[in-house]
């Protein structure tokens, strides 16, 4: 009999949740007419269940390399050995065509980004590629997959392609950087004795701080943006919407910094 709580911990949903329910407000922000309904429910599910499968999928192709980290050892059930590879890999394809699926019941442009949103996510992780051990490659991607195109899918079921997604794409890109980044130094060691070279093994000498300074102007000019573009009976409403995305991103810049500090040390 299978153990449930061994594929919830697979999927690492602790990590992502609670960023994904910011969908909500974002989804109320680019059309607030449109909130009180199923298709808000489904975009939501889809996301989580798409970002569930990328994350599962990682887990499973690094369950060899995860054992040389004690913590990752732990929370890995498939190095573990409390979870085969051939069910890890069954349960995140359900994952996928579920995601899939929901994506497909919107629209067939959801659908198509959600398509190439996951395939990017697939080859990021799939050890005969592996997107994240190529230096800037595995920057770049994390970017579109757990970013850009994730924002795409919420965004494009409401709206078309125009200005006013730069803004938002002013804060998303960031803040996906800074996951990437946070999540290379907290994996140095094991990366390096894996022969994981990313980008940090690659560029470890460089000057961090200043990329810290950089990502904060950017998300600045991003949130500002959002709030004084708005129409004046909107900016009430969206005023703490935008605050609340905006300290969510200066504080991971503020753990990002403490995880640059202790790197350094």
């Amino acid at each position: 009999m299978y153990n449930v709580e061994n594929f919830v911990r697979l999927t690492r949903i602790n990590e992502y949740f609670k960023v994904l329910l910011l969908l909500f407000p974002l989804i109320f922000m680019i059309s607030p007419q449109n909130f009180f309904s199923y298709v808000t429910i489904e975009i939501f599910l889809s996301n989580l269940l798409l970002t569930a499968f990328t994350y599962t999928f990682n887990d499973v192709e690094d369950a060899e390399d995860d054992y040389f980290d004690a913590n990752k050892r732990k929370r890995n059930p498939v190095t573990r050995q409390e979870l085969t590879k051939k069910q890890g890999y069954i349960f995140s394809f359900i994952l996928l065509a579920t995601g899939l699926f929901l994506l497909y019941l919107i629209s067939s442009l959801t659908f198509v980004v959600g398509v190439i949103f996951s395939f990017i996510g697939f080859i990021y992780s799939w050890k005969p590629i592996r997107l994240k051990s190529i230096p800037i490659i595995d920057l770049v991607s994390h970017v579109l997959f757990l970013g850009i195109l994730q924002f795409l899918t919420t965004y494009l079921t409401y709206r078309t392609i125009g200005l006013r997604i730069i803004p938002f794409l002013l804060i998303i890109i960031p803040f996906s950087l800074i996951n990437q980044l946070m999540g290379e130094l907290n994996d140095f060691k094991v990366d390096k004795e894996t022969n994981n070279i990313n980008t940090i093994q690659k560029f470890k000498r460089i000057d961090m701080r200043k990329i810290v300074i950089i990502f904060g102007i950017v998300i600045f000019i991003g949130f500002s943006t959002i709030l004084f573009t708005d129409l004046l009976e909107n900016r009430i409403v969206n005023l703490p919407i935008t605050l609340l995305i905006g300290s969510m991103s200066f504080n991971k810049l503020r753990l990002f910094l403490n995880d640059i500090k202790r790197f350094d040390t």
